[in-house]
């Protein structure tokens, strides 16, 4: 914290006075501002950084056709890269030692080779389930990286959009209540349907 407020008070440091501020010190960079926030989102778990705070980045520093595409591909790249973690053995350690009984439940419902494109869309829009920790446990199935792939970008962007217009909506862009209701449509309708569809059983068989 002093070491921010230090440079804060600093001569020729940028002040932005307002979200328009930062996003035009960003865009001023050109290509270089959305590829860094890509790279920063990928490397995330390693720097056991929250996605939270990034997701609702996406929306401050960009506009949405800009910040939506950062935030689908920088989530897909962090989820590729615990994904090909977990294939090496890494994933296999942590789930020997941290899995415990519902990740072992996570395991086999998603090692059905016929149901695990539909069972790993329903993890990946359902809220309740930590993003990191599906990404390693299918790492160690046996289920191919297109159908991981697909499935965790499809199941991205109902949230991509919510948290773009939460973030906006933060900078004074746009309304609280329009970017609330988005968050209750991108997450409490996919968890209204696992929990009451049936599917919620399905994983607790296991």
């Amino acid at each position: 914290m002093l070491i921010i407020a230090a440079l804060w008070y600093l001569p020729g440091v940028f002040h932005p006075k307002s979200v328009e501020d930062v996003r035009r010190w960003v865009m001023g960079f050109g290509v270089w501002g959305p590829l860094v926030y890509v790279l920063l989102y990928t490397v995330r778990p390693l720097l056991l950084f929250p996605s939270l705070l990034l997701n609702v980045a996406a929306g401050i520093l960009f506009p949405p056709v800009v910040g939506i595409p950062c935030l689908l591909a920088g989530g897909l790249g962090s989820a590729a890269l615990l994904f090909y973690m977990a294939r090496t053995g890494i994933g296999s350690e942590f789930f020997d030692l941290h899995g415990g009984k519902w990740g072992t439940r996570i395991h086999h419902y998603l090692s059905d080779s016929a149901k695990n494109f539909q069972r790993m869309l329903w993890l990946r829009t359902v809220p309740l389930f930590p993003y990191d920790v599906i990404s390693l446990v299918a790492g160690c199935t046996k289920m191919k990286f297109a159908t991981f792939a697909v499935t965790t970008l499809l199941g991205m962007v109902p949230g991509a959009i919510a948290y773009n217009i939460l973030g906006d909506a933060l900078g004074g862009n746009s309304g609280l209540t329009l970017s609330a209701l988005m968050i209750v449509v991108a997450f409490g309708i996919p968890l209204a349907f696992w929990y009451f569809g049936g599917e919620r059983k399905q994983l607790k068989l296991k």
